[in-house]
């Protein structure tokens, strides 16, 4: 249906005469001068054609438009769905400096991210699905779910670090 409005359009919009009566330069230029002369107001038909004209050529071209940001963005889903590595989300910690969670096949990467980046942790996808339902109900009957969890993982982290 979308490719019929397309070629509508392209139709009416090349279907306006573009002949000249005139067979040489010179003989066009006088037909020029001698219309100029007989009327230099111009009449409101022509002014009107003109005016369809400029909104149909707008319509094909901003349709055009449309048509080819939607294709290309078809083609790239196909390429997005595919991807293994998921971005989870991040906290800044200030400036240049954040903690990012990243998600590749069944792990789950916790990376520090300034000047270099360095893996900070590694938890499995399943232990990261199990947090991420208890934060929600800790979020339903706490304000501070956030900090909570955060808190959490950060003594996870320091156990982690006194074992090593």
């Amino acid at each position: 249906m979308k490719k019929w409005w397309l070629i509508i359009l392209l139709v009416v919009g090349l279907s306006a005469p573009a002949t000249v009566e005139a067979a040489t330069v010179d003989q066009q230029f006088e037909q020029q001068q001698t219309d100029e002369q007989e009327s230099n107001v111009p009449t409101t038909a022509s002014t009107i054609g003109n005016g369809v004209k400029v909104v149909l050529s707008l319509v094909v071209v901003v349709g055009g438009f449309i048509v080819l940001m939607r294709w290309l963005s078809s083609k790239t889903q196909g390429v997005k769905a595919t991807q293994h590595m998921k971005h989870l989300g991040g906290v800044p910690l200030g400036k240049d400096r954040s903690v990012q969670l990243v998600k590749l096949g069944d792990q789950v990467y916790v990376l520090g991210v300034g000047d270099s980046i360095q893996l900070i942790d590694r938890l499995d996808a399943d232990t990261m699905e199990e947090e991420q339902t208890e934060s929600l109900s800790l979020r339903t009957s706490n304000s501070n779910a956030f900090l909570d969890t955060f808190k959490k993982q950060l003594a996870q982290l320091e156990e982690v670090r006194k074992k090593s």
